[in-house]
């Protein structure tokens, strides 16, 4: 998928990010302000990329049925307990005539003092595979995206440092992808709820100019001209 969206984990947040591009047959860029984020409380939050229709219809689908969760019960469910209710629905789509085909990132801040993780983090796929871990990534960032994470994470990471990865995650999706996102939205989530930070973009890549030799071609090096 050339979409892309990752999550990090820090020490008290969760960063999310996403690319705005929608593209046709991967070389057209259709627009360029696609928000793929999904609200499912107030300090939980989804980025779904995929087919355009399953991702709207299965994101709203979880989101209304979490909040309905809440309205029932005055209780707001965990980003633990929206990632495993989100993995459920996704599984049971699969073995349904109905299967979503969707890669998601839940986050979020787990408000309930008892949890010994509060900040969390999850990767979902489309065959309703999940596992939580510090950095996850879905669409063609993830063959780097992934690796950077693993090279520059640790414990107590800040939101400077995580935001520094990510930007060197961004500046890897301009170099190596042929449609490059023109921009990057980014969230955080933390325990004053989501919040939208200033967007990234990929910096721009300085070739030098050729010399008169590199313009020569091998005819010309062996004077097979004259």
């Amino acid at each position: 998928m050339v979409e892309s969206i990752i999550g990090i984990r820090g020490k008290d947040f969760v960063i999310l990010a996403q690319d705005t591009n929608t593209t046709k047959y991967g070389i057209l860029n259709m627009k360029f302000d696609t928000n793929r984020l999904f609200k499912l409380s107030e300090h939980c939050a989804m980025l779904a990329a995929g087919e355009p229709g399953d991702v709207v219809q299965f994101a709203e689908y979880v989101g209304k049925n979490i909040q309905l969760y809440k309205m029932i019960n005055g209780i707001e469910l965990s980003p633990h307990a929206c990632a495993n209710f989100t993995r459920h629905e996704m599984a049971t789509s699969l073995r349904s005539r109905n299967s979503f085909l969707a890669n998601l990132v839940v986050g979020g801040f787990s408000t309930n003092e008892r949890d010994q993780q509060r900040v969390q983090l999850y990767s979902i796929d489309y065959l309703g595979a999940m596992i939580s871990a510090n950095v996850v990534a879905h669409g063609f960032c993830q063959f780097f995206a992934l690796g950077i994470g693993d090279r520059l994470w640790k414990e107590d990471l800040t939101v400077e440092e995580a935001l520094a990865m990510l930007q060197i995650m961004v500046n890897e999706l301009g170099k190596r992808m042929a449609a490059y996102p023109h921009c990057v939205f980014v969230r955080i989530i933390d325990a004053k709820g989501i919040r939208v930070l200033e967007n990234m973009y990929p910096e721009k890549i300085h070739v030098a100019k050729p010399t008169e030799g590199d313009l020569q071609t091998t005819a010309d090096m062996m004077d097979i001209h004259s």
